[in-house]
């Protein structure tokens, strides 16, 4: 019984702890814009969600994100020479490229998501604990989910606030992908392509088309 008492209070502490730390329901938090460096992760999601994450990074500043740390699936090898190809054209900075399991495949029965969810856990702490990130960047798909999870784990604890940035892909126009609704509420600044999304949403941000 005192375990079932200990496991509710423990629950209960890190729920509070949770709405405490997370940005908010209506409001973005604002991102630091004072450093002069930045440990960036650069989530890639594979297809069009990683052409427009490379599109929407060329307007970063090399000379303040020139750490960038890519991370895909482990069978997405179009995005790793996509990636080699675009540093190719940087003159500053370093990068590295890492993987993980993909977190949920096509077509794969949910019952057997908690199982690969938690194998990509397992390998996103080993990444982010090396890498060590200010920033993460990310558009969906669901595969990033377990490397923003993990990102909170130090923000809950006051060790660090690791900084998430989501974009919402262009071709979601009225509704918000099943990853965009998970990381609402959980991503510091939150942008979408389409005014229509910006009505719905009103913690959201429209830039414009940013692709």
């Amino acid at each position: 019984m005192f375990i079932i008492y200990f496991l509710v209070l423990l629950t209960v502490i890190v729920c509070i702890r949770l709405c405490y730390v997370s940005p908010g329901i209506n409001t973005s938090t604002p991102v630091s814009q004072s450093r002069t460096h930045c440990n960036t992760c650069i989530f890639l999601g594979s297809g069009g969600h990683t052409t427009e994450m490379l599109q929407l990074i060329q307007s970063l500043d090399p000379q303040i994100y020139n750490n960038r740390h890519y991370i895909l699936t482990h069978t997405d090898t179009l995005s790793e020479l996509k990636a080699i190809d675009y540093e190719r054209t940087r003159k500053t900075g370093t990068y590295t490229i890492s993987k993980i399991p993909r977190a949920r495949e096509v077509n794969q029965p949910m019952i057997t998501v908690i199982w690969t969810m938690m194998i990509s856990i397992l390998k996103s702490i080993k990444i982010l604990k090396s890498i060590n990130p200010d920033l993460i960047l990310c558009n969906g798909p669901g595969s990033c989910l377990p490397i923003c999870i993990l990102a909170y784990i130090p923000r809950l604890l006051g060790i660090k606030k690791i900084e998430i940035i989501y974009v919402e892909s262009i071709a979601r126009v009225h509704s918000l992908s099943f990853t965009g609704r998970l990381l609402y509420r959980f991503a510091d600044r939150f942008l979408v392509q389409w005014p229509e999304l910006r009505h719905l949403y009103p913690r959201s941000e429209y830039k414009g088309i940013l692709v």
